[in-house]
């Protein structure tokens, strides 16, 4: 028995509309053409649909049996085209990620590793980013997604952004600077010092790193600004000034003239995975799955880090 899909998609406009010519400019078809499709439908499930006259079209007990069953396949058929569609954008795609400073630490070559495997096809390309390029850069198209430390100030209508991680913050000071043998220090021992910080940012996110002000009402003394990570620790490694900064720069930028000391009473930085509301294609959205379950494997794998 031949049950074409399109025939099934005829029969359910038909029974919405109960009308052939509004039902054919639905389906953008001739109203005759329409009637040839249903009579043949009824003629290879051997049972009347509808019951016609010139005044009305109404669905026979037949008809009102087999609605139901002609709109779920009717909608499994497209949830079908549309995965389908979905992987070939995928598939051929090219999905640009912009990573600020570490970004995701270790998380981020993981995610990066999982893509790959997931989507061979895909063609990634990865961007650094300043410290507050995340939103104009995804904003311009030049990025799709962005691994970022918060806080980060965009428009919330237009960009979402997703947490995916939490790491502890740490002092990055010069080798030889008085704090650099410690395990740890407390964000009142650094009253003294000079931070150096990113240049040109937000004034909200750059107060949060800075811890200002102090638990004591205290303000820390800034120094000399940087664009970007390297600037900052060049000027850390020159003894100008020291940084607060996510645990995985410790790794990610580690050097023989600098020291990475964790700091024991401040917040811990939250990674964001950052993307477009609205993307031209689905390639975000699959790398977001991606990028969310192995945040929550990594949790579940080192629930320490």
């Amino acid at each position: 028995m031949d049950v074409p899909i399109h025939a099934l998609r005829s029969f359910c406009v038909l029974a919405e509309e109960l009308h052939f010519g509004s039902a054919a400019k639905r389906l953008n078809i001739s109203s005759p053409s329409l009637s040839q499709q249903l009579s043949r439908l009824e003629h290879n499930l051997g049972a009347r649909l509808f019951d016609r006259s010139s005044r009305s079209v109404e669905l026979t007990d037949a008809g009102i049996e087999l609605l139901p069953l002609a709109r779920k396949v009717r909608d499994s058929h497209q949830e079908v085209i549309d995965w389908a569609t979905s992987r070939a954008m995928v598939a051929d795609g090219v999905l640009r990620v912009g990573v600020v400073a570490a970004g995701a630490g270790p998380l981020t070559t993981a995610v990066i590793m999982s893509a790959v495997q997931q989507l061979p096809n895909l063609r990634l390309e990865m961007r650094r980013l300043g410290f507050f390029d995340a939103p104009t850069e995804l904003l311009a198209g030049r990025v799709d997604a962005v691994f970022a430390p918060g806080p980060i100030a965009f428009d919330a209508a237009r960009i979402r952004s997703i947490p995916l991680w939490t790491e502890p913050r740490l002092l990055v000071v010069a080798a030889g600077h008085r704090l650099a043998g410690r395990t740890s220090v407390t964000i009142a021992e650094t009253g003294d010092e000079i931070f150096v910080a990113a240049s040109g940012g937000d004034d909200i996110a750059l107060d949060w790193w800075l811890v200002d002000p102090r638990p004591d009402g205290s303000h820390p003394r800034r120094g000399p600004v940087a664009d970007d990570i390297d600037g900052l620790l060049e000027l850390c490694a020159a003894g100008v000034g020291v940084n607060i900064a996510a645990a995985s720069a410790a790794t990610h930028y580690r050097r023989d003239d600098l020291a990475f000391v964790p700091i024991s009473d401040i917040e811990p930085a939250t990674i964001l995975l950052c993307t477009l509301r609205h993307p031209q294609t689905s390639t975000a959205r699959v790398f977001e799955e991606i990028a969310m379950a192995e945040a929550r494997a990594a949790l579940i794998a080192l629930p320490s880090l």
